[in-house]
C-alpha cells in the first residue's frame, strides 16, 4: 500500500511538468511569431508600397489580422492546454479518488493491523501463560515421574536401531528400587552394560520397538531384589527408548498361589485329585511301567475329630502327610484326594519296593502320635504293567485292597483308640476318672439289684464307665473352671451326650452302648436333653446311669463347691423321683445300692 502511494506521489510530480513547458511554449511562439510578423511585415511593406497613406491603411489592416491571427493560434494553444489541464484535472481526479479508495483501505488495513496487535498481545499473553502453566507442569510431571511408584529409564542413542550404543540419560527412583541400580551408577552407561541378563527372545521385542515404534511388554523377575515386574518399552522419539516398569510382585504371588492351590491340598501341601487325575494320564505309557499306584487312608479320623474336635483331627491328617512324604521316594507323587484318603503314583516300581516301603512306613507309623493316639492308616496297593491293562481297574484292585486292610486293622485300632480318649480326658480331669470309676460301679450295683444277666451287667458297667466320654471334646477352662457356669459354658457342657455317642457309634461293638450314652441325661418328665425322651422311651441302661451318676455328683467334691451328705443326696434323688428320674429305679437305688452299701460297709 505504502509503494503504490509512493507511485502516485511521483506521477503527479511528473504531470506537473508538461504544464510548465506548455505555458512556455506559448510564450514562445507569440514571441516568435509577434517579432517575425512585425519585423518582416514592416519591411516588406515599406519596401513594396511607397505611399504612405497606403502604407497606413496596410499597417492598419496588417495589426488586425496580426491581432486575430495571433488570436486564433492563441485560441488553439491555450485550447489545446486547457484541453491537457482538464484531462490531467480527470486523471488527477480519479488518482485522488483511487488515493481516497487507498486511503480508506489503509485505514482498513491499518485497523486491521491494530486489531492483529491486540490479538497478538492477547496470544502472547496466553502464550506466556500457557509457558508458566507449562512450567509448572513440568515441574509437577518431574515431581510425579519420581515420586511415581512406576519405574521410568530413558536412553538415548546414535541413528541405527543398535540397543548396545543406547546409553541411560535418565531414571526415577523406583527403577532404582525395583531393579536395584542406583542411578549415579548407571546414568550415561550403554545399555550392554547395565542389563547383561536380558532374554534374547526379550532383546528381539525392544529391538522391534526401536525399529518399527511399535510398544512392547514382557514380565521379568529381579533376582537381586526379589521383585516380579513387568517391563512396558516404548519409542517416544527417533534414537529413544523408554523403559516403564511396573511392579507385579504381589499379583504374581497371587497368580502363583491362585496356581499352587489349584494343584495342592491347603491343609498337608501334598498334591490334590485335580493334579493326580492329570498325572495319572501322563504317567499312564510304556516308559513308566510299572506303574505303582497306592492308596492310603487313615483309620479312626471321624473319631478323633468327633473326640478332640477337627484341629486335633487336621493335625493328625498332616502328620500321616508327613510320614507319608519320608516314606516314598521324592520322585513318587503323593496325593490327597480329600478327607483321611491319600493315593501314590510310583513310576517304575515294583510289588517288592512298593512293600519295603509300606513295611518302613508302618514301621514309623507306630512311633507316632496326636494327642497320644498313635497313627493308623490302612494301605493297598496295584500294579500295571502292560498297555493293555485299564488303569482304572487297577485303581479299582488298589482301593478294594485298601479296604480289606482296612477291615482287619480298623476295628481294633478303634477300640484301643476309645480307652486312650479316656485316658486323654482322666488326664484333662482327674476327678472325671475317679467319678467314672464310682458311676460305673453304682451301675454294676444296680444291675445286680435288678438281677440283671452277667453280660448286661457288664455292658452296664462298662457303660457306666464311658458315660461321660463326650467331655473330651470339652475345653479344659470348662470342666475344671471354680464357680458355676455361665450359660455358654453350660451349653457346650450340654454337648457331651452327642459327642460321646458319636465317639462310640464308630466302633461297631460299642454302638449300642453309645445310645445309652446319649440318653443319659433325658429326663423322666420329658424335659432333659438331647432328644427330650420321656418315661420309657429312654432306655433301661440310661435311666440307671442318670441315677447313679446324679448321685455321685452330689457327694464328690466340686471345683465350685464341697461334696454334700449322702443324706442331702437321697432328699434330692427322691425330690426327683417321678420328674427327673424313674420313680421305681430311685426307690431301688436307694434301698438296694445306696443302704446296702452303707450296711456292707
Amino acid at each position: 500500500m505504502i509503494k503504490w502511494l509512493k507511485a502516485k506521489k511521483d506521477d503527479l510530480k511528473l504531470k506537473k511538468d508538461p504544464f510548465k513547458q506548455e505555458g512556455i511554449k506559448i510564450c514562445i511562439v507569440y514571441f516568435l511569431f509577434g517579432f517575425v510578423w512585425v519585423y518582416f511585415s514592416d519591411r516588406i511593406v515599406n519596401r513594396l508600397v511607397y505611399d504612405p497613406s497606403a502604407r497606413m491603411v496596410i499597417h492598419t489592416y496588417k495589426g488586425i489580422m496580426y491581432v486575430m491571427f495571433t488570436a486564433l493560434v492563441l485560441y488553439y494553444l491555450i485550447s489545446n492546454l486547457l484541453r491537457k489541464v482538464e484531462l490531467a484535472e480527470r486523471r488527477l481526479g480519479r488518482s485522488y479518488d483511487d488515493l481516497s479508495a487507498a486511503n480508506e483501505e489503509l485505514k482498513e488495513y491499518v485497523e486491521q493491523l491494530t486489531a492483529s496487535e491486540k490479538e497478538l498481545r492477547i496470544q502472547y499473553r496466553k502464550i506466556m501463560e500457557y509457558d508458566q502453566r507449562l512450567s509448572l507442569s513440568e515441574e509437577k510431571y518431574k515431581d510425579i515421574i519420581s515420586q511415581m511408584q512406576l519405574g521410568m529409564a530413558l536412553y538415548e542413542g546414535a541413528s541405527g536401531n543398535d540397543i548396545f550404543k543406547y546409553r541411560l540419560v535418565d531414571s526415577n527412583y523406583s527403577y532404582e528400587a525395583l531393579t536395584g541400580l542406583q542411578k549415579g551408577d548407571i546414568l550415561g552407561k550403554y545399555f550392554s552394560e547395565i542389563h547383561k541378563d536380558v532374554e534374547p527372545e526379550n532383546l528381539d521385542k525392544l529391538i522391534r520397538t526401536i525399529e518399527t515404534g511399535e510398544s512392547t511388554r514382557y514380565e521379568r523377575f529381579q533376582k537381586n531384589t526379589n521383585y516380579y515386574y513387568e517391563i512396558l518399552a516404548s519409542r517416544p522419539k527417533e534414537s529413544q527408548l523408554a523403559i516403564i516398569i511396573n511392579d507385579i510382585t504381589q499379583s504374581k504371588q497371587a497368580e502363583e498361589r491362585l496356581y499352587y492351590l489349584s494343584y495342592h491340598d491347603q491343609l498337608t501341601g501334598l498334591y490334590n485329585r485335580r493334579f493326580f487325575e492329570e498325572q495319572l494320564k501322563r504317567l499312564n505309557s510304556n516308559s513308566y511301567y510299572p506303574l505303582m499306584i497306592t492308596m492310603a487312608d487313615i483309620n479312626g479320623l471321624k473319631l478323633m475329630n468327633d473326640s478332640f474336635g477337627h484341629t486335633v483331627g487336621d493335625k493328625y491328617i498332616q502328620k500321616v502327610a508327613e510320614v507319608l512324604k519320608e516314606g516314598f521316594k521324592e520322585q513318587d507323587i503323593i496325593c490327597r484326594l480329600g478327607g483321611d484318603e491319600f493315593i501314590i503314583i510310583s513310576p517304575n516300581t515294583d510289588v517288592k519296593e512298593i512293600k519295603e516301603m509300606i513295611g518302613r512306613i508302618n514301621e514309623r507309623i507306630k512311633h507316632e502320635a496326636i494327642n497320644k493316639i498313635t497313627l493308623s492308616v490302612s494301605f493297598g496297593y496295584s500294579v500295571k504293567y502292560r498297555d493293555e491293562e485299564s488303569i482304572l481297574e487297577v485303581l479299582k484292585k488298589a482301593e478294594d485292597y485298601m479296604y480289606k486292610k482296612k477291615l482287619l486293622e480298623s476295628g481294633g485300632m478303634r477300640g484301643k483308640t476309645i480307652y486312650t480318649i479316656m485316658a486323654a480326658l482322666h488326664e484333662k480331669n482327674p476327678r472325671e476318672e475317679q467319678h467314672s470309676h464310682r458311676v460305673s460301679e453304682l451301675c454294676e450295683k444296680m444291675g445286680t439289684a435288678l438281677g440283671m444277666q452277667e453280660d448286661e451287667i457288664k455292658e452296664l458297667k462298662t457303660v457306666g464307665l464311658l458315660h461321660d466320654i463326650g467331655k473330651v471334646a470339652i475345653e479344659e477352662r470348662i470342666l475344671n473352671k471354680n464357680g458355676k457356669l455361665v450359660e455358654k459354658e453350660w451349653q457346650e457342657i450340654k454337648k457331651h451326650p452327642e459327642i460321646g455317642y458319636r465317639i462310640l457309634s464308630t466302633v461297631n461293638e460299642l454302638s449300642e452302648m453309645a445310645d445309652y450314652v446319649l440318653a443319659h441325661h433325658e429326663r423322666w418328665d420329658g424335659n432333659g436333653y438331647p432328644k427330650g425322651l420321656k418315661e420309657n422311651e429312654i432306655p433301661v441302661q440310661s435311666r440307671i446311669i442318670a441315677i447313679a451318676d446324679a448321685y455321685d455328683a452330689m457327694i464328690s467334691e466340686r471345683s465350685y463347691r464341697q461334696a454334700l451328705t449322702k443324706e442331702y443326696a437321697i432328699s434330692e434323688l427322691v425330690k426327683g423321683a417321678g420328674t427327673q428320674f424313674c420313680r421305681e429305679y430311685v426307690s431301688i437305688f436307694i434301698d438296694k445300692v445306696v443302704y446296702d452299701v452303707e450296711v456292707s460297709v
